[in-house]
């Protein structure tokens, strides 16, 4: 089975936290490439206060497969997450951890 996706990207500010370009992502990546998707709002409530909401998406993000120690997730990056402080901060700890990232797009160019 495929490695899962976890989606990233501007959430703060925006309407419904931007929730619906987070499931066009998720549908587009989960029919693509048949791996599950994971988006923020799964995991964090729309009150929770932004080094809360970091903390869990980061953890999130950053879980192991065992006994392999291979990172559970791919970072699939929205539209725009080069505008989201949390979104900067997310994709740096996944580069520093080994852990792929791509924008959306690439993701779905590499499952065709």
């Amino acid at each position: 089975m495929p490695k899962p996706y976890y989606v990233i990207g501007h959430v703060s500010g925006i309407e419904d936290d931007n929730r619906p370009a987070f499931e066009r992502a998720r549908k587009r990546l989960e029919g693509a490439s048949k791996a599950m998707c994971e988006i923020p709002h799964d995991l964090v409530p729309s009150d929770t206060p932004w080094p809360t909401a970091m903390l869990v998406s980061i953890h999130k993000l950053t879980s192991r497969s065992y006994p392999s120690m291979e990172p559970t997730y791919r970072l699939a990056l929205l539209e725009g997450w080069e505008a989201s402080e949390g979104a900067r901060l997310e994709k740096a700890v996944a580069e520093a951890c080994g852990i792929p990232c791509k924008t959306v797009d690439e993701w779905l160019e590499e499952a065709r």
